[in-house]
């Protein structure tokens, strides 16, 4: 099914449940962010699990998934601030916060920007260097891309239906839909990264097994 036909079926699930079950898919601990969850961190241990040295590039995709995991996940805000919070230099410098969680928080943050950069310049030399969208890891792993920009896009839409709800305006089917939408394509995005590294060739350094159980070929009796 195209990306399209996807979002067709999420768009049209408020309408083939009733309330109640759909707000209870696309909530924020529903099934579908669960199952996202889930995906993430397979597809996590997979490249730690699969991958052989040099490690880089598959430590790299592999924190990135865990951070997409843990913010799926939704961590309490007193533990973990938000992403804004943690991109602004004055939460580095409020005195109020305690020193050590700034320099863990900023450190683990450090961490992912630099995993960030490299997912993106591993990607992007396979995808036009060795002509890598030609190959199904590649369009697999655009179409991942794709699917959580097209989602961020969603996250807004519903930021703005939910101000629209607190004042007493908008459609609460409306909100419903834009829900599915969001929850989806992110859920989506997860499925297509783990079929992009399970498809990957070397360059992201995972060594895929040829079978699960070894097979031992026994040598035929030779006659004396």
């Amino acid at each position: 099914m195209s990306l399209f036909g996807v979002a067709v079926v999420l768009a049209a699930l408020p309408f083939s449940v009733d309330a109640p079950t759909a707000t209870a898919w696309v909530a924020e601990d529903g099934v579908i962010e669960q199952t996202s969850v889930g995906v993430w961190l397979c597809a996590a241990l997979y490249l730690l699990w699969r991958s052989r040295a040099p490690r880089g590039v598959a430590i790299a995709f592999a924190l990135v998934f865990l951070t997409l995991a843990v913010r799926e996940a939704g961590l309490p805000p007193e533990l973990v601030p938000s992403g804004k919070q943690l991109l602004s230099w004055r939460y580095y410098v409020n005195g109020d916060i305690d020193l050590l969680r700034r320099l863990i928080t900023g450190g683990l943050m450090l961490a992912v920007l630099v995993s960030f950069g490299a997912c993106a310049r591993a990607g992007s030399r396979y995808l036009l260097r060795e002509q890598g969208w030609r190959h199904a890891d590649g369009q697999l792993l655009v179409m991942s891309a794709a699917t959580l920009v097209l989602a961020q896009g969603g996250e807004a839409v519903v930021e703005r239906l939910l101000h629209a709800a607190a004042v007493g305006e908008g459609s609460p089917r409306g909100l419903l839909v834009a829900l599915s939408l969001e929850e989806g394509l992110e859920c989506l995005g997860s499925v297509y990264a783990l079929a992009a590294i399970k498809a990957a060739s070397s360059w992201m350094g995972v060594d895929h097994p040829t079978r699960v159980f070894p097979v031992r070929i026994s040598r035929p009796a030779v006659a004396h």
